[in-house]
């Protein structure tokens, strides 16, 4: 599992220019790109404020700071609120 989630990692991130730096996002950042992810179907990589990180679509919103992510072995989802989290980037 581990293995496939470098590799995940590896081909949405590394070549591109903008890498996640690990620096903080404004809330209303973070909700712009999570709301565009959901509408687009793109993947993201969502870090959390304790340095948790996640791969997965956006399926749905549920309130103003709550979404459904759907990890990438598509059987997990996870609710996320946006006050948890530090980053989003996008695929």
């Amino acid at each position: 599992m581990k293995n496939s989630l470098k590799k995940i990692y590896h081909y949405l991130f590394d070549y591109d220019n903008n890498k996640p730096d690990g620096t903080n996002q404004y809330s209303s950042e973070i909700l712009t790109l999570l709301t565009m992810a959901m509408h687009n179907q793109k993947y993201v990589l969502v870090t959390f404020q304790d340095g948790q990180s996640e791969i997965g679509q956006v399926n749905q919103q549920l309130s103003a700071q709550k979404f459904i992510l759907r990890s990438t072995n598509q059987k997990l989802l996870h609710i996320v609120d946006i006050n948890c989290l530090l980053r989003v980037d996008l695929a």
